[in-house]
């Protein structure tokens, strides 16, 4: 089964007031470009697809184009919202998207209710992707918590409802079937790129790479534009973004993974 995981597009990004979507054209049908050589079988996009809760109608033609170029290629595709994207706006779409083929998971969702797709790849592998975008920390964090607990136990209780969360999506995985988790989040350790939102950074918002069980064959990360290997029972992965997105991103190296 071949897999093709790329996140954090960020269409829509200026640097100094220059729009940037001509890159972005670029870069996205060089991706495609690939799906189609390679004879993908699954393309996960793991959030940030905008660089804004509000993009522009020329930045959602461009993506929205580019997923249903994807579909067509033959592979299937899979989304998650990251934390830059407006889940609700997605969310919207989602229905039109899932009669073209592609997938888009854009709030925490059980298994059996959407949460985990299914499908067989051309070499007649049984594959089962689990997908969970990003979770803000007040949707785990009660209003009780902010007002009678310390702030360093906001994290630990973040930090302990997404690993159970991650469980959750992964305890159906079968030793005989190809297991893939894809999720936008923040791994303790991990290195930032630059232009990532520094308040989604922190340790309130982290979690670690234990979290992600053996039982996955293969963690694809979204949120950290630098792309890098973590180190856990299993093989887990920022794919990075495709394209440098401010200039502290000068000496990354942009790809997709695949």
């Amino acid at each position: 089964m071949k897999l093709l995981h790329t996140s954090d597009w960020h269409v829509g990004k200026h640097l100094r007031g220059k729009s940037r979507i001509d890159e972005h054209r670029a870069v996205l049908a060089e991706i495609v470009e690939i799906v189609v050589a390679e004879a993908i079988d699954l393309v996960v996009v793991a959030g940030d697809l905008f660089d804004s809760a509000t993009p522009t109608p020329e930045s959602q033609e461009l993506v929205y184009r580019t997923l249903l170029d994807l579909a067509r290629s033959g592979a299937q595709v899979a989304v998650i919202a990251g934390n830059h994207d407006n889940a609700r706006a997605l969310r919207a779409v989602r229905p039109v998207f899932a009669g073209c083929g592609v997938q888009v998971v854009t709030h925490p969702t059980r298994p059996e209710e959407g949460g985990l797709f299914t499908f067989v790849a051309k070499d007649g592998a049984a594959v089962d992707l689990a997908l969970l975008p990003f979770v803000s920390q007040r949707g785990i964090v009660t209003a009780d918590d902010l007002m009678t607990a310390e702030a360093a136990d906001h994290a630990v209780a973040y930090a302990d409802r997404l690993r159970q969360v991650i469980t959750s999506m992964c305890v159906g995985f079968h030793p005989e079937k190809v297991n893939v988790l894809a999720t936008h989040a923040f791994v303790l350790g991990a290195q930032s790129g630059g232009g990532e939102r520094p308040a989604h950074l922190v340790e309130s918002y982290a979690i670690q790479a234990a979290a992600f069980p053996a039982g996955a064959g293969y963690v694809a990360l979204g949120h950290l534009h630098r792309a890098q290997r973590m180190h856990g029972a299993t093989s887990i992965h920022y794919c990075g973004s495709p394209l440098q997105l401010d200039f502290s991103e000068v000496m990354d190296r942009a790809k997709a993974r695949c």
